[in-house]
Order: C-alpha cells, then sequence, then structure tokens
C-alpha cells in the first residue's frame, strides 16, 4: 500500500480509515449492530409464529407476512453486516461489493414496501368487501403473489447496478483520495439517477402509500362501525334485541369470525353473551389493524426519507451540502429500524400474536424440561 509523508510520520489510507472510522463510525456501528441482533431474532420469532402457529396460520395474511419477515431477516443478516464493512472501511469500497450492497439495499426495501402494500389490499378485500376465503387457494395464490413482488422488485432494482460504483473522495491528506459507495458522478444529474428516484421510485411509492392509506381507512371506518353498533345494541334490552326490526338489523352487519380473524357477514344468533363476543372479536380485529399500520407507516416513512434524500441530492446540491449531508447517516441507516420493528409492533398490538409467542417458549420449556429428565 502507497505511503504518503505527513508532518514527519508516515500515513497510510488505511491508517486514515482507521482513524475516521474511530472518530466518527463507532456510534453508527454499535446501533447497527443493536438493530441486526434485535431484528434477527424478531423476525425469526415472526416466522416461526405465523409458520407453526394454528392460530395465527389461519390468518388471511399469513404467507405475506412469512415472506415480509423472510425479507427483513435478509436485511438484518446482509445489509446490515455489509452497511457496517462500508463505515468501517469507508475509503477503499470495492466495485463489486459497492454495487451488491446497493442492488440488495434497494430490493429488500423495495419488496417491503410491496408486500406492505400486497397486505394492505387484502385487509380491504376481506373485511371491506367481504371476499370469501378458501384457505389452500389462498395460500397458494399469495404465494405466487409474493414470489411477483420479489420478482419486480428485484427487476426494478437492477439500474442501480449501474448507477451507484465506487466515487473518489478527498481525504484529509492533500493528494491522497479513496473511494466511497454513491451514485456516480456521470449519473448524478437528473436526466439518469434523477429519472429512477424521480419518476419510477418516488412516484411508486407515493401510489403505494396512497393505496395503504385508502384501503387502511376505509378497514378502520367499518371496523369502528361495527364496534359502535354492538355496543349499542348491548346497552338495548333483550326483547327490544329479539324483535324483528332488530333481528333484521343485527343478521346482515358485520361480525368478527376468531377461526379466521377476518370480518365476515354471517348470522348473528339474538344472543346477549353472543354480541358480546361479537364486539371482542372485533376489537381483536382492531389492535390487528392498527399493527399493520403502525408497522406500514414505520417502512414508508423509512424509505421515503432515503428516496427524498437522493432527490434532493440531484435537484439542489447546495441544499443537500447544507442541510441534508450533515444528517445523511441517520437517514441512511435510519431505515433499517423498520426491518427491526415489525415483531416488537405485533408483540404490542396483537393479543393473538403475543399469546402465541409466549406458547412458543413454553413448548421450548417443556422439550427442554422433558429431555432434561430423560437423561437423569
Amino acid at each position: 500500500m502507497a505511503l504518503h509523508f505527513t508532518n514527519g510520520t508516515y500515513t497510510s489510507l488505511s491508517e486514515i480509515e482507521y482513524k475516521r472510522f474511530l472518530d466518527q463510525g463507532i456510534p453508527a456501528t454499535i446501533c447497527l449492530s443493536f438493530l441486526c441482533i434485535v431484528g434477527t431474532i424478531g423476525n425469526i420469532h415472526m416466522i416461526l409464529i405465523f409458520k407453526i402457529s394454528p392460530v395465527m396460520t389461519k390468518y388471511s395474511i399469513r404467507v405475506f407476512i412469512i415472506w415480509l419477515s423472510l425479507t427483513d431477516l435478509i436485511a438484518c443478516l446482509f445489509c446490515m453486516p455489509l452497511e457496517i464493512y462500508n463505515i468501517r472501511y469507508s475509503y477503499t469500497t470495492s466495485i463489486s461489493g459497492c454495487k451488491f450492497f446497493i442492488f440488495l439495499f434497494h430490493v429488500v426495501a423495495l419488496a417491503s414496501s410491496g408486500f406492505w402494500t400486497t397486505i394492505a389490499v387484502e385487509r380491504y378485500r376481506i373485511i371491506v368487501k367481504k371476499v370469501p376465503i378458501l384457505f389452500l387457494n389462498s395460500q397458494r395464490s399469495n404465494n405466487v403473489i409474493s414470489a411477483v413482488v420479489v420478482g419486480v422488485s428485484l427487476a426494478l432494482s437492477i439500474p442501480v447496478v449501474i448507477l451507484f460504483g465506487p466515487n473518489e473522495i478527498k481525504t484529509v491528506i492533500p493528494g491522497l483520495t479513496g473511494k466511497d459507495c454513491t451514485v456516480l458522478s456521470q449519473y448524478l444529474n437528473i436526466h439518469n439517477a434523477g429519472i429512477y428516484y424521480i419518476i419510477i421510485l418516488s412516484t411508486l411509492c407515493s401510489v403505494f402509500a396512497v393505496v395503504c392509506i385508502v384501503s387502511y381507512g376505509r378497514v378502520l371506518w367499518d371496523i369502528c362501525n361495527g364496534i359502535k353498533i354492538r355496543k349499542s345494541l348491548r346497552g338495548k334490552s333483550s326483547s327490544s334485541f329479539n324483535s324483528p326490526t332488530h333481528t333484521r338489523f343485527g343478521n346482515t352487519h358485520v361480525n368478527s369470525s376468531i377461526q379466521n380473524e377476518e370480518i365476515q357477514t354471517i348470522h348473528v344468533p339474538a344472543e346477549m353473551g353472543h354480541r358480546t363476543n361479537t364486539s371482542h372479536n372485533l376489537e381483536n380485529s382492531l389492535r390487528l389493524i392498527v399493527s399493520l399500520v403502525i408497522a406500514t407507516t414505520v417502512s414508508y416513512i423509512a424509505y421515503m426519507l432515503f428516496v427524498c434524500m437522493i432527490m434532493v441530492k440531484l435537484l439542489n446540491p447546495k441544499l443537500y451540502k447544507t442541510t441534508i449531508q450533515p444528517v445523511t447517516a441517520i437517514l441512511l441507516r435510519g431505515y433499517f429500524g423498520s426491518n427491526t420493528s415489525n415483531a416488537f409492533v405485533f408483540c404490542l398490538f396483537d393479543r393473538n400474536f403475543r399469546q402465541e409467542w409466549l406458547k412458543l417458549y413454553r413448548k421450548i420449556r417443556s422439550k427442554i424440561i422433558s429431555r432434561r429428565l430423560e437423561t437423569v
């Protein structure tokens, strides 16, 4: 490696790189390492619970959640360690390593957005449109849809292999330059990278966001109306509820099937106890939707911040240098937080997921105890 004489000492590019890591890279490395470990554990739990739990297997969105968790797990196992490597070796980025990391990052981000949009549409179909579920056919078709989402994400991410690469950057030593993984200087304009990020990604993400807002808005409206009506019926006397008018009204309204966690139009018996159970099931469905809305919002905000940062860099470089560049590290690496948050959001807001999580550990504990007793 070439050495350069500076202030009476020889300083190599690797030494400058290491000093930069010690001065600037430690906090980001600790944060990413924490997210990597927590996200790996959380996403493995998501996959196991939705895969083996008899309760969670009846969710219509089960297949999409498993694919989404696999996508997030890839981000935790590959994207985050690669980003830590880039932080450590910030001046000696290789061409292949740079292009692979950027490509994988975009695939994961686009696939995640696609899965969240697909989940929103699926909830809208089941709850608002009341599309009947054929379990086996639904599982097969959902796997096909998930594979298509991944395929489209791979195709849309191909341009970044051309647009990104190692760019020369100045170091603290005059005349000594390093390599940084960013948009190549020849493509850093509105006609190249601008078309990709502004027309394709920003438009696509905006459409996805609108679809999610409309779908979940209508779903929440229907569920909240169902809860209000059930509570109002609960306050009426059993005699008035058993009248023909109220019976016909109650039979045609929305009821929740706890077996499938879906909202379906079914026959509602006139017993007060069943009405109470119905309200409870509707509230369970409301908690599930709230958890999905929060997780979707976190994912979209994180990715749109990244896209907006690139757009500002292309459209107004001066504004980027003065306002955006100082917080680039947060915007670039903050996205990975969305790959780790899903398990915690579900654990906080979805009672069924929380219960199945505890059951999983009880089963593991009982198996460990039984094996110990067998060995004694």
